[in-house]
């Protein structure tokens, strides 16, 4: 998937923030226009895995998981993207309940 270097380079920043920040987050709007697409399809977020598997086998990260995509609960108010993070990073934190 050929996409313009600046783009290139600004997803590869985003996905670094998985390894920096624990999670990251892509604004649909954005990922239109570094595809270059009008509608994403899959070929989009294997390429975006892929690119994840590519930074995780780079730092040595691979045990972080595959990369995972969660949909914005603030889709209506502005805020429409996904939350990508490695599958085997989200730990839940109950502490209210116990």
């Amino acid at each position: 998937m050929k996409i313009e270097k600046r783009h290139d380079e600004l997803l590869t920043s985003r996905l670094e923030e998985i390894v920096t920040k624990g999670c990251t987050f892509i604004a649909w709007n954005e990922l239109y226009l570094w595809y270059g697409v009008q509608k994403l399809a899959a070929r989009t977020y294997r390429d975006l895995a892929e690119r994840w598997d590519d930074i995780a086998a780079t730092h040595e990260l691979e045990e972080l998981g595959k990369l995972a995509f969660v949909q914005s609960p603030w889709a209506r108010g502005g805020g429409a993207g996904i939350y990508l993070f490695g599958s085997e990073m989200p730990q839940i934190v109950n502490d209210y309940d116990e």
